[in-house]
């Protein structure tokens, strides 16, 4: 027998015991379904002892698999530089079904967060090798091991057997050990310096021996298609297999936008400005503000394909906004650091690692996320510049890249013919420069940039334009109360992304080319206006009435979602107009509401009829206040009460925010939870409702959250799983179900149209021949919120009824059925 075929498991045998036995508790069975069922794949053994690296906060990991033509290896290795393990952290590990890494303990000592839950993974092995041996250290300058050799699993009719008992073993001398045992060869096929094991404090060797068939069916290009695949980018984790390092898949992902902040135009900064109230500047190869005195860096990236999915996002994502604080990533869950996106073009191409050591003072004890703060809100100002900006480029590169063959219909379209714009704009330009020398007191434009009217080159390329001129419209924040567009000749257009017009139909597609067409016009009809000879002030007064009905109309719309997320969290410290948006805010996503006013009485009531149980009702409260209410002022026993008297099955509790981890927060969750009253944050709230639509939230998914989770704590760990749990496209399906009522029209008139009948139908379209019946009822029950009243699933038949026509019922399904 040669040295390579020879066991490190039988070495390790020979080692002192080290404190107690770990104990392991599985049956046969439970291996065998574990690692030939769940794990079938060889790939996935390895790839889950990847992932344990990770998980333990390791910067490096190196993995060996023999090659086929290494008939005579019989092993497989991986190493890392992770926390590694004492005792008690081998026992953890064994514990099967279970798993310790998520605790406060072992968090406080990584700086990421954990992947694995289930604690099962370790037994993908199984499908690769009978025997796996760990060699770790970890920061206490003992080194530790422990063997399984998975045959000692006794098989068992009635899923229980004996556990095994796994002796830890202390290496005392790891010069010696390292020298009389195989360790020289290990370390020298996984690609390790014996030296950096001594100068590394903590590192784990994961050792699979006894190899079984599946391991020589490893190819290594294979191998590491999968491994990248599963690295995602910009990590501080670096992968190597035999030898060569792991680069993510994402990496070939071309970058077609590149750009640091300190190269934000001067529009961006004036915008940061208007929205924040402090002067931005750039000094130093950094953006600065009084806020900001240490000075903001990064760099933006936007590529030509997504980065976002795929399963390198099981360990981190790719996408969105990087913030590192003192060196630290803080905002690992929210790609959008809760900056709701204007236009979700990008978001899934958009990569931008910024440094802003001046958060630090706002971050929560965690040190994961940021208090709500001043500072906070001025910084997602600037992310939201910054996404605006990328957004802008990314539409110029497109654009210029893109035949005008290849583009959508909606951006070849016609443009206006210079004697539309340009030759008004100089007519206006000409004419302001003449009478600003008049009697008039204000020529201020109401949406015209202010220009130097002596411009004569501008004034001069105008007149002179006989071409088709390319339009640029491009969006950042004046603020709520300014107007809806600055128009900068000769070609742009700055949209208000602030404004309640913009709020509601900028994210969709279609009705964003109207909003552009309809700011197009209003700039024109100053304009027009002027050139008519009217004064500047008479138009600037009539603008000013219309810009506030066009405010207006939209807060009537109610369907808004985008619009209504930003009333709610405007809301916030004004008691009647929080219970307003409530209101507005269910009804948008599906419920039947109403505002409820008088002593004794909720603020509103909610109800849905075609929750799976039947109708349920629900009492909407709102606690507004410039701060965070107190637990005497939220008075849970009242809206207990509301509750009772209205026969009410839950009740909706909003409020700016609830007091931090102190005894009277404890009090208030175990009211909360006592009373069965769902307390959630006005910031949640609109949250929900901002992301309705891209998420597929509807009245369900809210009442599910309303009737089952009641504390703060409870609410934001449900919201927090609602929002990261995968979701399926199912536009296809809806645009199937769609389909298949059009093709129903004017066949068996009398005969009501129902799940079975309609799952018939979308069987006959081509992708859907093996669609259940339990898919379309489901999907059915997406489309009824969204219909606002237009089509009702009756869960006593699966009856489907429609007052409204199938046209109009599109239109208002849009969101979905995309």
């Amino acid at each position: 027998m040669n040295q390579s075929s020879t066991l490190i498991a039988n070495a390790i045998d020979n080692l002192d015991e080290f404190g107690e036995r770990v104990q392991v508790s599985a049956s046969n069975e439970l291996i065998q379904l574990v690692s030939e069922q769940l794990y079938q794949s060889p790939l996935k053994a390895i790839e889950e002892l990847v992932v344990n690296a990770y998980d333990a906060d390791a910067s490096e990991c190196y993995v060996y698999v023999p090659l086929p033509s290494d008939f005579d290896q019989n092993r497989a290795i991986v190493f890392d530089n992770g926390i590694g393990m004492d005792h008690e952290g081998l026992v953890d590990l064994w514990k099967i079904g279970r798993s310790n890494k998520r605790t406060e303990e072992i968090e406080s000592k990584r700086k990421r967060k954990q992947i694995g839950k289930f604690g099962i993974g370790k037994l993908a092995a199984h499908a690769i090798a009978d025997r796996l041996t760990y060699i770790t250290r970890n920061n206490q300058d003992k080194i530790l091991s422990v063997t399984m050799d998975f045959r000692n699993f006794s098989s068992s009719v009635t899923g229980e057997s004996d556990p095994i008992h796994l002796p830890v073993r202390h290496v005392n001398d790891w010069g010696k050990f390292s020298d009389d045992s195989y360790m020289p060869e290990i370390l020298q096929r996984v690609g390790i310096n014996p030296e950096m094991l001594s100068e590394t404090k903590a590192w784990t060797i994961a050792i699979l021996e006894d190899l079984k068939g599946k391991a020589r069916s490893i190819k290594e290009g294979r191998l590491r298609w999968v491994l990248r695949t599963a690295m995602p980018l910009g990590s501080s984790f670096r992968l190597y297999l035999n030898g060569q390092e792991v680069q993510s898949s994402k990496e070939d992902i071309e970058e077609v936008v590149t750009f640091d902040l300190k190269d934000l135009p001067k529009a961006r900064l004036e915008s940061l400005q208007e929205n924040t109230g402090e002067h931005w500047f750039i000094q130093d190869e950094s953006l600065k503000s009084d806020s900001f005195e240490s000075g903001i860096t990064g760099t933006v990236k936007v590529t030509k394909e997504t980065i976002y999915g795929g399963k390198s996002d099981d360990l981190v994502r790719s996408h969105g906004f990087f913030i590192l604080v003192r060196e630290r990533l803080i905002n690992q869950d929210d790609p959008l650091f809760g900056v709701p996106p204007m236009t979700y073009g990008i978001v899934n191409r958009l990569r931008a690692e910024i440094k802003a050591d001046d958060l630090d003072e706002e971050l929560k004890a965690s040190r994961e996320t940021v208090e709500e703060s001043s500072k906070k809100t001025d910084f997602q100002a600037l992310l939201r510049e910054i996404c605006n900006e990328a957004n802008a480029r990314y539409t110029r590169w497109k654009h210029d890249n893109t035949s005008s063959q290849d583009l959508p219909q909606e951006e070849t379209r016609e443009i206006f013919a210079p004697r539309e714009i340009e030759h008004p704009t100089a007519d206006f330009l000409t004419n302001r420069r003449t009478d600003s020398q008049g009697t008039e007191a204000d020529e201020n434009s109401f949406y015209i940039e202010e220009i130097n009217t002596d411009d004569n080159e501008l004034i001069q390329s105008l007149y002179t334009t006989t071409s088709r001129r390319e339009f640029r419209y491009e969006y950042r924040g004046h603020g709520r109360t300014q107007r809806l567009v600055k128009f900068d000749p000769p070609s742009t257009f700055w949209l208000n992304q602030d404004h309640e017009l913009v709020l509601a139909y900028a994210r969709d597609r279609q009705s964003k080319r109207l909003l552009e067409d309809f700011a197009t016009a209003e700039v024109l009809l100053e304009i027009y206006l002027r050139d008519s000879k009217l004064s500047a002030h008479d138009v600037g007064s009539v603008l000013e009435k219309r810009n506030g009905l066009l405010q207006k109309l939209v807060r009537d719309e109610t369907y808004a979602l985008p619009a209504i997320a930003q009333f709610l969290r405007d809301a916030a410290a004004d008691a009647n107009e929080l219970e307003n948006r409530i209101v507005d805010a269910v009804r948008a996503l599906g419920f039947v509401a109403n505002r409820v006013s008088g002593s004794g009485k909720p603020d509103g009531m909610a109800m849905l009829v075609q929750y799976p149980d039947g109708e349920k009702k629900i009492t909407l409260e709102a606690k507004s206040s410039v701060g965070i209410p107190s637990l005497n002022s939220i008075d849970f026993a009242g809206l207990q009460s509301h509750m009772i008297r209205e026969d009410a099955d839950g009740c909706l509790l909003v409020a700016p925010a609830y007091q931090g981890e102190s005894k009277e927060d404890n009090e208030a969750a175990i009211r909360a939870q006592s009373l069965r009253i769902s307390c959630w944050t006005v910031e949640q709230f609109a949250k929900f409702v901002e992301d309705a639509e891209s998420r597929q939230f509807n009245a369900t998914d809210l009442l599910d959250i309303v009737l089952n989770y009641f504390s703060p704590n409870d609410v934001t760990a449900r919201l927090k799983d609602l929002t990261s749990e995968s979701l399926k496209d199912k536009s296809s399906l809806y645009r199937a179900i769609l389909q298949s009522l059009r093709d129903l029209e004017g066949r068996m008139p009398n005969k009501p149209r129902n799940v079975e009948m309609i799952t018939t139908e979308v069987s006959r379209q081509d992708g859907f021949d093996d669609i259940r019946g339990n898919d379309v009822r489901e999907a059915i029950r997406d489309l009824v919120p969204l219909s606002h009243g237009g089509m009702a699933l009756k869960s006593e038949n699966n009856e489907v009824h429609l007052t409204i026509t199938l046209e109009e019922l599109e239109k208002r399904v849009s969101s979905l059925i995309k």
